[in-house]
């Protein structure tokens, strides 16, 4: 186990919505550093987990009161007892090896947000296993960190979660493996999927808008899915999209045009960004965003179809499939998220390749030219993590997404 102390506490910008959660998670985080702590002070935490079935049944009792809970322990023999027990105990620890190794502290203070306000909200059942288990790892109720180790092999005994969880802890095993003879290569693409998991931390537009190339915006007239009143310039905040005299390259790029798929208006991706993040108006009236140019739904509403062809290569591709994998039992990353981070992919790499068309052959912007290669290349260790090693599928995937279910209404 590991992890300095002051690295696993989250910082100030880091804080959930209100103060109150934000402590709550706070406290986690810290339980959760004196439980790898605990960890490190033994050669081998097994030992710290009961083994005497009258132990187990007594821990279960504790933990899981029969007048709430149906016990599980109460009807089997000791000798079933045994066997469910170690694979509890391996289960459990696998998992714990797995975490630590795969769990960044993004990862950490998400899991712990959600959990956290679902307490708050009385619902508690509606946690996922993992929250579950990481919820009883860092109670503060429990005295000590080896109270919480057993307190949670009891969760992971009672609802057995090796049987129910068994394929989370293959691909934990399969992932140390890897990670234990890793070459230059594996470790790059270890942290490839932790950028990839960034992009679902901020504000996500991906999956209903999409970049599109700066010639759109000049032949509007002639095409019908693009609708730009606004002569190359934002309709919210009027900067103009490729002006380096008005905004560094950092700011185009991250404010670059893109096509909100329900309507075709065309807006700044940045602004669009703001736009979704600012509170609702009367939302029990209107609880779903509209364009924030017309009245068309772009909250609550289905999002535009992916590429069939993307969506099979993500099931037969064997790197794209590990990817998956990884990400869905590393990061608890849904199937919308990890189509968005693709998607997201996608518009980004349509925004840098016509910025850099733009500024290619001006001798003034060598630096920014770097920049924006920097990043293509960066882009380019996500394509080849979700498959895609040249050009031609990933391009001709990427005009589809570009114009799928794009409806001009304006």
């Amino acid at each position: 186990m590991s992890a300095e102390s002051g690295e696993w506490v989250p910082l100030i910008s880091h804080a959930p919505a209100s103060a109150e959660v934000y402590q709550r998670v706070r406290s986690r985080i810290r339980n959760l550093q004196d439980l790898r702590k605990f960890g490190q002070g033994h050669k081998n935490l097994n030992d710290a987990l009961p083994r005497a079935p009258v132990e187990l049944r007594e821990l279960e009792q504790q933990h899981f009161p029969s007048q709430s809970h149906a016990s599980r322990l109460a009807s089997m023999s000791d000798g079933d007892i045994d066997q469910e027990a170690e694979a509890a105990r391996l289960w459990l620890l696998g998992m714990l090896e797995y975490r630590d190794r795969a769990m960044s502290r993004e990862h950490e203070l998400r899991m712990f947000r959600s959990a956290v306000e679902k307490q708050e909200n009385g619902r508690q059942e509606d946690w996922s296993d993992l929250e579950r288990l990481y919820m009883t790892l860092t109670d503060s109720n429990l005295v000590s960190p080896e109270a919480r180790l057993r307190a949670a092999f009891m969760v992971v005994f009672h609802l057995n979660y090796a049987e129910r969880q068994e394929h989370v802890s293959k691909a934990g095993a399969e992932l140390i493996e890897r990670l234990q003879r890793s070459s230059g290569m594996d470790a790059e693409l270890f942290e490839t999927r932790e950028n990839i998991f960034e992009r679902t931390q901020s504000t996500n537009v991906d999956h209903f808008a999409c970049a599109i190339p700066l010639s759109l915006l000049t032949d509007t007239a002639n095409n019908a899915s693009i609708v730009d009143d606004n002569a190359g310039c934002c309709p919210i905040c009027q900067n103009p999209y490729t002006s380096l005299i008005d905004r560094p390259i950092e700011e185009l790029l991250a404010d670059y045009p893109v096509r909100i798929k329900h309507c075709g208006h065309i807006v700044g991706k940045a602004c669009l960004e703001q736009w979704m993040r600012t509170p609702k108006i009367e939302e029990a009236k209107y609880p779903h965003r509209t364009c924030p140019l017309c009245r068309i739904k772009i909250e609550g509403v289905e999002s535009p179809p992916v590429p069939t062809e993307l969506l099979g290569h993500l099931k037969t591709n064997r790197r794209a499939m590990e990817t998956v994998r990884e990400l869905t039992y590393g990061y608890d990353m849904d199937r919308e998220e990890r189509l968005s981070t693709i998607s997201a992919c996608m518009s980004e790499e349509i925004a840098c390749t016509q910025l850099l068309s733009e500024i290619r052959w001006i001798e003034s912007e060598k630096k920014d030219v770097g920049m924006l290669e920097d990043k293509l290349a960066s882009l380019e260790k996500e394509r080849w993590a979700w498959g895609f090693r040249g050009d031609g599928i990933w391009a001709k995937l990427r005009e589809e997404w570009m114009n799928s279910g794009v409806v001009r209404r304006g």
